[in-house]
């Protein structure tokens, strides 16, 4: 089988993650990276095994040598670099979010549809052997019809105000909320059915980030779906937990159903705990590392892409499942700004 050649755009901790797993996957290289910290670029490249180096995105979805491209930027930066990429004929993996605007994320679908590549928005929880035996669970009907879900994704004040530069021009809905919004939607099975959501109400606040550190993004934001189907879910998504914290995320996911329950507890999970100065839960399930080998859900999704290309079969998240994930952080902000619950049309229609 001919290898393809991949490209990752963006190499912060996330990008690198997929550079390292293209360098490591069956039918896969990588070719080139690129970032716009050329020291940041070449240590990545050279930790990979070797790879091309560039700074400007135009010039790598130019390399003839690049069948596929990773975009690994800040979520508000994504249009353009996805835009070039399709147009110079390349696939597309594109971190979440899709797009922080209806327009962009429309316009992407559009290009990707002249263009005939293929565009995988990279929702990794689906993948999660978290996640997985609850969907097993659901299909199979052992708790009965869900009637409430209360679902937290949330970080340690570390992300909003060191490990992410650029958090004053994003909010913890685009970062984290998203793949709330999508892991529910998958888990409900949404798009199949149609029109599944039928309102919302959120609640943020902006003060700690704000006036603590000068970052002008919400603390959080607490959300409330009303579904078709009677259920009520509850998503918890916050940027201001103590360092203090075992991680630097904490999820909890609980379902009730009418004839028993499922919880999740990714953060304290207790498997493996380090104790020095500070008590650690490593990481086990997202990306840990096996004999030098990127492993866990957070890769899996990644060679999904990679398997997708070379089958030729659609990957199982497109473009439509990131344009509903962006309607819907957009009806929450809808619902900040008119400080009341709002109503949801079909998210997935084009």
């Amino acid at each position: 089988m001919e290898r393809l050649g991949f490209g990752v755009i963006g190499v912060g901790t996330w990008g690198e993650l997929h550079a390292r797993v293209y360098a490591n996957t069956h039918g896969a290289r990588l070719v080139a990276v690129c970032d716009a910290d050329h020291v940041r670029a070449h240590q990545v490249a050279v930790a990979c095994g070797g790879a091309k180096v560039y700074t400007d995105f135009f010039d790598i979805v130019s390399d003839p040598e690049i069948d596929a491209v990773s975009i690994v930027l800040p979520d508000f930066l994504h249009h353009e670099a996805t835009i070039a990429a399709v147009r110079a004929g390349k696939h597309v993996l594109i971190e979440k979010p899709l797009a922080t605007t209806e327009a962009e994320a429309l316009d992407i679908l559009r290009e990707v549809e002249i263009a005939g590549v293929t565009l995988f928005v990279d929702f990794h929880n689906r993948w999660s052997p978290l996640f997985q035996p609850l969907k097993h669970s659901l299909e199979r009907g052992e708790i009965g019809t869900p009637q409430q879900v209360y679902y937290r994704l949330s970080d340690t004040l570390y992300v909003p105000t060191q490990m992410l530069s650029w958090s004053h021009h994003s909010t913890v809905a685009w970062f984290l909320a998203s793949h709330c919004l999508d892991t529910l939607l998958w888990l409900m099975e949404a798009r199949r059915h149609h029109d599944t959501i039928e309102r919302l109400y959120c609640v943020a606040r902006s003060r700690v980030l704000r006036d603590q550190y000068g970052i002008n993004t919400p603390d959080f934001y607490l959300t409330t779906i009303e579904w078709a189907s009677g259920l009520v879910t509850h998503i918890e998504n916050s940027w201001i937990l103590p360092e203090s914290g075992p991680s630097i995320f904490d999820l909890k996911c609980e379902f009730i159903g009418s004839q028993g329950a499922y919880s999740i507890d990714a953060s304290h999970h207790g498997a493996v705990k380090k104790s020095t100065h500070k008590v650690e839960y490593p990481d086990l399930f997202v990306s840990p590392t096996i004999h030098h080998h990127p492993m866990g859900f957070g890769t899996e999704s990644i060679r999904h892409f990679v398997q997708s290309l070379q089958q030729g079969v659609k990957p199982m998240v497109d473009g439509i499942d990131g344009l509903a994930v962006t309607r819907l952080i957009l009806k929450m902000e809808e619902s900040l700004r008119l400080r009341q619950p709002v109503d949801v049309e079909n998210i997935y229609v084009l």
